[in-house]
């Protein structure tokens, strides 16, 4: 009775799927076989070469093994190896099933077969299915198994699709662990060249434990001398989708919904479960992976990995808050480099931007009025602007002034003119400081620019930076509309308590609702130089002047072309003839979202760091390096290096400078909410420098580790501040651009 009950579901199932399938086509010459005897069934290749068996024996759980991989050259499972003796091949085994473990027990006291059978055997499909009762402790049934796989070959590559169901026939719970679902055993031994990459960029254990949509594990198998990749798809519609994994020791790994509690089947009801293996012999390519896990699972299109943010968004809220020396202990560096603590909490709170001036101070824009994505703008009226210096040179900041305080809103810094441009929406501002004394004339304070909006509050005006042509540039989010132009007489600072205007975007100007503008300081002139993206939060340029971005949610990394139209993450371009938008350069995926960006060019750092571009991630909490290579008339971006790992959920990467030293530095908002949605620890805030270790060890004193030239210090620096009233202080030290005085080069400030 309990297979006529499932066999409709089975065969609505294995239709459904067989739907998608049936459209492309498979080699005809693969074959099937049920043998009886051996209680096996069998996929047969072209040469009639067996490329995997199913084990259906009646006291004995089912399992898959061997199975070769799509070239022939090596088998990609393992029978009962010596450091797991229960572990089979391919399996399904959940360990706590109203308390009894049938993950470490594949014996007849725990398994009685049903049937097995060929369901399919044609040039489209080949299908078969297992079904086994699992017994409780006193041979009763707790529960019926069905395993229905559908193997298929497409471009080289094995596909092995797997429908599980679970008919409950006593009240089950399968029992919170760490392991347990389906599992695989690739022939792992000491010594044996392995590596897992999850869909969250999780690498081999860091896995362990998080959840993803897919996770791929290659092995360099016995007969090859490459890797050859087996990964799992799960399925948006399986409980717990995205699920945690399992990655052991000995690279053994499984989906495993019971590592977020224990959950129930009802008596009577069947639970169901899908996944995918796809076996392929090509070098990993994260993102076409990522294209056939959507195709897989029907969640295509810019959002279908969406619901890691959510994922993110928990861990920080249940992550234990750290110090911030806690957290220079948890994290994992580079090997050479080291990390410290620069500036902190409370010193500095919300920190949303900094940037250097030409005397090696670090400026903070302290953003206490930010409150959420959609509402705040100036209920603290206490935000700030600080200059921070480290005048002993040891690499921790030991002065603190207060420049400006009490402008509502500030989102964006730069150095220049004897003053400070600042972005604090509807405007861009000027806030001089003539006499030098490192105190903002306030009654000065110009408005050059307003219109912008603060629909979503960290999408507005961003990231500013001095550009090779001495023009300010800086980002825009494409949730946030504005209209920019010259202020008129009516236009008026805004403090605490101050309304933000609501008549913005009734004004003439230009709109801008997502792209990279820039401003002259001079010649007061505004223009957009590309429309498009999500949430830009970091520009920089190369040494050739070529401008990058860096971007959230849609891919990360940009070039940008002067006039160029770009990718959108949402809304109409406004331009309604656009044939086709300019895409990433980026071959790879990091996760969203990223704050800042800069191309490494000065000499601390050794020579293969140079030209590299460094981005912080903040649902990774790292910082993370591409590779810019020049190709045709533009750039690729290679992933280089997950260059540092917090391993702190509440570790939230703003933004990144590169130092007087050479060191990079790296501004932490740091909270529980790493989206924004409201602000959980409004005091708190982190600058962290990377420095080499090399240089220590070879001198075995700080000061001389701070000796780059100007010049090489920051490009960036030198041209920004050349267009600005320190340009004679800075030219003084200059003659045909060569030092006049060598000693410079041993300063830490200028």
């Amino acid at each position: 009775m309990r297979t006529i009950l499932l066999f409709p579901i089975t065969l609505l199932l294995f239709f459904t799927a067989c739907k998608e399938i049936d459209r492309q086509a498979v080699n005809p010459s693969y074959d099937i076989r049920l043998d009886s005897q051996e209680n096996t069934i069998s996929i047969l290749g072209p040469d009639g070469q067996t490329i995997l068996v199913q084990n259906a024996k009646p006291d004995f759980r089912p399992y898959i093994h061997p199975f070769v991989s799509p070239d022939g050259k090596g088998t990609l499972t393992e029978y009962s190896p010596g450091h797991h003796r229960h572990q089979t091949g391919i399996y399904w085994g959940f360990t706590r099933v109203n308390g009894r473990d049938f993950f470490h027990h594949p014996e007849e006291d725990f398994w009685r077969r049903v049937d097995f059978k060929v369901l399919q055997d044609s040039s489209q499909v080949l299908s078969w299915s297992t079904e086994y009762e699992m017994l409780d402790s006193l041979g009763e049934v707790l529960m019926t198994e069905t395993q229905t796989w559908i193997f298929r070959e497409d471009d080289g590559k094995y596909l092995l699709d797997l429908i599980w169901q679970g008919r409950a026939e006593q009240e089950v719970t399968i029992g919170e662990y760490d392991y347990g679902g389906l599992f695989v055993r690739m022939p792992w031994q000491e010594g044996t060249p392995a590596t897992v990459f999850n869909a969250a960029r999780d690498r081999d254990l860091r896995a362990e434990g998080k959840r993803a949509m897919w996770l791929d594990l290659a092995m360099q198998v016995e007969g090859r001398n490459d890797f050859v990749h087996l990964a799992i798809f799960d399925h948006p519609q399986n409980g717990g989708f995205p699920q945690p994994w399992r990655v052991d020791g000995q690279f053994g790994v499984g989906p495993c919904r019971a590592r977020l509690g224990d959950w129930n089947i009802p008596r009577g009801h069947t639970e169901i479960i899908k996944h995918r293996i796809e076996v392929s012999t090509e070098s990993l390519n994260d993102v076409q992976l990522n294209e056939r896990w959507e195709q897989y699972s029907g969640a295509e299109g810019m959002y279908s990995t969406a619901s890691l943010w959510g994922i993110a968004q928990e861990e920080g809220r249940s992550a234990r808050f750290l110090t911030p020396q806690e957290a220079i202990q948890e994290m994992t560096i580079k090997d050479d480099y080291e990390v410290n603590v620069w500036a902190a909490e409370p010193d500095i709170t919300q920190p949303m931007a900094f940037c250097w001036d030409h005397r090696g101070r670090l400026w903070v824009a302290e953003n206490r009025d930010y409150e959420s994505r959609g509402s705040g703008f100036s209920n603290s009226g206490d935000s700030r602007i600080l200059i921070l210096e480290d005048t002993d040179q040891d690499g921790i900041a030991d002065s603190r002034k207060v420049f400006l305080e009490g402008i509502a809103f500030p989102a964006a810094i730069a150095v220049g003119f004897d003053g400070l441009f600042l972005g604090a929406p509807p405007h861009l501002l000027f806030v001089p400081d003539k006499n030098k004394d490192d105190k903002a004339d306030v009654e000065d304070i110009e408005i050059r620019l307003t219109g912008w909006g603060i629909r979503d509050r960290h999408e507005t005006l961003n990231s500013l930076h001095w550009g090779p042509d001495g023009w300010l540039y800086g980002c825009q989010g494409f949730a946030t509309p504005s209209v920019i132009r010259n202020p008129s007489g009516d236009d008026r600072l805004y403090r605490h308590q101050d309304a933000f205007p609501t008549d913005l975007l009734n004004q003439e100007g230009t709109a801008i609702n997502g792209g990279v503008w820039r401003y002259h300081p001079t010649k007061d002139r505004f223009e957009v130089v590309a429309h498009g993206f999500s949430n830009p939060w970091g520009i920089d340029y190369d040494e050739n002047g070529q401008i990058f971005i860096s971007a959230c949610v849609i891919p990360h990394l940009w070039h940008i072309i002067p006039g160029g139209i770009y990718q959108r993450q949402g809304g109409q371009h406004f331009n309604p003839f656009v044939y086709r938008d300019i895409q990433t350069i980026a071959d790879h995926r990091h996760r969203s979202a990223h704050g800042g960006a800069r191309i490494y060019q000065s000499d601390a750092f050794p020579q293969d760091q140079h030209g590299r571009i460094f981005m912080a991630n903040i649902h990774e909490h790292a910082v993370l390096t591409d590779i810019l290579i020049p190709e045709g008339s533009g750039y690729t971006g290679k992933h280089g290096e997950d260059f540092l790992l917090a391993n702190n959920a509440q570790w939230i990467g703003f933004s990144l400078e590169i130092g007087p030293d050479g060191g990079v530095y790296v501004l932490d908002w740091h909270d529980a909410d790493i989206c924004g949605k409201e602000v959980v620890n409004k005091e708190t805030g982190r600058i962290f420098r990377i420095m080499p270790q090399l240089q220590r060890r070879k001198t075995g004193r700080e000061d001389t580790m701070i000796s780059p030239p100007l010049m090489t210090w920051s490009s960036h620096n030198y041209r920004g501040i050349a267009a600005t009233g320190t340009c004679g202080e800075l030219a003084s030290f200059y003659r045909n651009g060569e030092l006049k005085d060598k000693s410079i080069r041993k300063r830490s400030s200028f």
